[in-house]
């Protein structure tokens, strides 16, 4: 069971994610949704199951991918669409892995999207869900792998 709640005109869900990188640190791995919103590669986390089982779980179940992860970002999100406003708190992991790992355009083990390699200068043309992690990655601050927390409010 999946760590979701939903009320009227509300959501909320916990996430595990992962940033990554290709080995030369030029593009990150994105899952395509719908070919209009993009996510970090991950998905909810399980009650009773911490993030990092979370994003190992998922990364398996959608890659056939094991890599090492190093926790980066706690985001708390308050998105707001035209139907819900949407709470969410995501813990982000980074990796990086050799590009021939996930080929580009792969799709999810689980059928849930397609996974594609996007160069770094091309992220501000993506709608991504984590829009402060992609603008982290855009302005290139993500300089270690410390830990950082972020807040981001639509409304």
């Amino acid at each position: 069971m999946v760590i979701t709640i939903k009320e009227d005109g509300m959501r909320f869900g916990a996430r595990a994610g992962a940033i990554i990188y290709n080995e030369d640190k030029t593009k990150v791995l994105l899952e395509n949704q719908d070919n209009e919103r993009y996510m970090f590669p991950g998905g909810r986390i399980d009650v009773h199951e911490d993030s990092e089982a979370a994003i190992v779980r998922e990364l398996k179940e959608e890659l056939n991918l094991e890599t090492d992860l190093k926790l980066k970002y706690i985001v708390e999100m308050f998105l707001d669409s035209s139907k819900t406003k949407y709470h969410e708190i995501g813990f982000y992991y980074l990796s990086t892995i050799k590009e021939s790992e996930v080929k580009n355009n792969f799709k999810s083990l689980d059928g849930d999207g397609i996974f594609e390699w996007t160069s770094v200068s091309d992220l501000e043309n993506h709608k991504i869900l984590a829009k402060p992690i992609k603008d982290k990655i855009v302005k290139n601050e993500i300089k270690n792998d410390n830990l950082e927390h972020l807040i981001y409010s639509e409304y």
